[in-house]
């Protein structure tokens, strides 16, 4: 049997069970259990599935964008802990900051009062008001407005964020792959935070551990173009890999 035909009767059966044994694969697969095993770590670099002691199982896909309300409740003391560490060591006066439409981010805003001549931008109406409410100097740029996360997306708000040059970009991610792929569940919002990173000198990815392992329909990056910081543990076999000095964890 070929290597992608084993992979895609792997990938039902987790598509069917949501887990499965290893000597459950084994049997459909009629491969040795080190050849298996090759392949559970082949398909989990690629985020596509988390080997568990004896077996693998499926990936939590994500396919849309939780509500912006609900999303803030979520890990609200990491998300404090990580938006604190990130202005601490990444702000200082007269810089030019974007700001990402996630929850995670707007835990910056309470930390940016102490500086001087900032200049933010963000295509978040929340965030944008919350800004305005601390006398904090903010630009809007147009654009086709969610409603799930209140996120300015479309060619109006990429149009408008190519004028810019960041010094520093704080962004969000709803889910990180095996492989180190930056996901989110929207096209459009993908779009510009690739256009961000490509256009900031310092570019921040601010997540919970939660992220991890999570796989969403469009990637905007990868964990090697960004700075990370990131509350809990990683998953032992993504932080070997992504050891990085660009990675940094704080405790939960």
């Amino acid at each position: 049997m070929l290597t992608a035909q084993r992979y895609q009767i792997i990938l039902q059966a987790l598509n069917e069970a949501g887990i499965c044994k290893l000597n459950e694969l084994v049997h459909l697969t009629d491969a040795s259990e080190s050849t298996i095993r090759r392949d559970l770590d082949e398909l989990e670099t690629q985020g596509l599935l988390e080997r568990i002691h004896g077996g693998a199982q499926l990936i939590t896909h994500l396919t849309v964008d939780q509500a912006q309300n609900d999303r803030e409740q979520l890990h609200r003391s990491e998300k404090e802990k990580i938006a604190k560490y990130a202005v601490d060591n990444f702000v200082a006066d007269g810089q030019v900051i974007y700001l990402d439409a996630g929850t995670t981010v707007q835990e910056v805003i309470p930390y940016l009062a102490r500086f001087h001549d900032l200049n933010l931008i963000t295509n978040s109406v929340t965030t944008a008001l919350k800004l305005s409410e601390q006398n904090l100097h903010v630009f809007l740029p147009g654009g086709h407005l969610k409603s799930t996360t209140k996120a300015l997306v479309g060619s109006a708000t990429m149009s408008a964020l190519a004028n810019f040059h960041f010094d520093l970009a704080f962004i969000g991610s709803n889910g990180i792959a095996g492989s180190g792929d930056l996901m989110t569940p929207d096209i459009d919002e993908a779009d510009i935070k690739q256009a961000v990173i490509a256009s900031s000198t310092k570019k921040v990815v601010l997540s919970d551990v939660s992220k991890f392992q999570q796989v969403a329909f469009a990637t905007f990056g990868n964990l090697n173009q960004v700075d990370l910081l990131v509350t809990g543990t990683l998953v032992p076999k993504l932080k070997t890999h992504f050891k990085q000095k660009n990675i940094k964890e704080l405790d939960s």
